[in-house]
């Protein structure tokens, strides 16, 4: 489905990275909204940078390297996730606004070109969008560990720990103490989950869909739920006189990344200065 609102030209006779970052600003009232502890060091030069060496890249690659090019000449076309978390979510006018779209805009202006948003309901179905050439760049609280083996990544501009789901005023927040317990984990987190101490005495159901693992949940069926902050956001509001949720106080932690096609390392390098640019978004 693609955003109504999804062609954001960009500003005619302004340079993006000069004066204020747009980005900072987002994240300062994202971080406002709901809660979280963001970090935004400012490295605007380091950008500034990034593009001389991606010039130079192309270079030396004697034009082998694709990164200039795109689905769709003078567009960035961004595949994300959608979801209703500070990285991703529609706002009061149904726009989808957060974290991600806002890297995307920011890697479509430094490069000149328009966004155009495409939303993707699932991870996979982000970077399917990338190898059947409908899209330039995937967003969405993607992981290295879901296997991007063959893929160009880039450095991960946020992380977030592991939630516990169980019923309403169940306060575990570990699996310290439920060895033999029936736990059900979303497939999104399960290349992670088995760093969370204890995990190999549980009894693990896997599960590809957060309502299902939250009727379980909510009906007993298995003790508790292993998510992300983006399914655990979605369980709550889906279940808020039956479930509750809390950060695993032991657990690993995910760490998201962009992905692009293969071959199109120096646009990885370009994708890397604006996310660094804006810093590393912890929880």
């Amino acid at each position: 489905m693609e955003n109504k609102n999804e062609e954001k030209k960009p500003k005619e006779n302004k340079n993006p990275l000069e004066g204020k970052n747009p980005l900072e600003d987002l994240l300062k009232k994202i971080n406002d909204i709901f809660g979280g502890k963001i970090y935004i060091p400012i490295a605007i030069g380091a950008v500034v940078l990034i593009l001389v060496v991606v010039a130079i890249l192309g270079l030396v690659s004697g034009g082998s390297d694709t990164s200039s090019e795109t689905v769709t000449p003078g567009m960035l076309t961004a595949a994300i996730v959608v979801g209703e978390d500070r990285y991703c979510y529609h706002n009061d006018e149904g726009l989808l606004v957060g974290i991600e779209p806002e890297l995307a805009q920011q890697y479509a202006d430094v490069q000149g070109l328009t966004l155009k948003v495409i939303e993707a309901e699932t991870q996979a179905e982000a970077v399917a969008l990338l190898d059947t050439k409908a899209a330039d760049v995937a967003l969405g609280r993607l992981t290295s560990q879901l296997g991007l083996a063959g893929y160009n990544i880039s450095e991960d501009y946020g992380h977030s720990g592991l939630f516990m789901v169980s019923v309403l005023h169940d306060y575990t927040d570990s699996l310290n103490l439920m060895t033999g317990y029936s736990v059900g984990v979303m497939n999104t987190v399960n290349a992670v989950a088995g760093g969370l101490p204890n995990y190999d005495y549980v009894s693990v159901k896997d599960y590809d869909n957060a309502v299902t693992l939250g009727e379980d949940i909510r009906d007993r069926n298995v003790s508790l739920g292993v998510v992300n902050e983006r399914d655990a956001i979605s369980l709550v509001k889906s279940f808020p006189n039956a479930l509750q949720v809390q950060e695993i106080s032991d657990g690993p932690s995910e760490y998201y990344v962009a992905v692009l096609p293969h071959g199109k390392a120096a646009a990885v390098t370009l994708m890397n200065g604006v996310i660094n640019s804006a810093g590393s978004i912890g929880e």
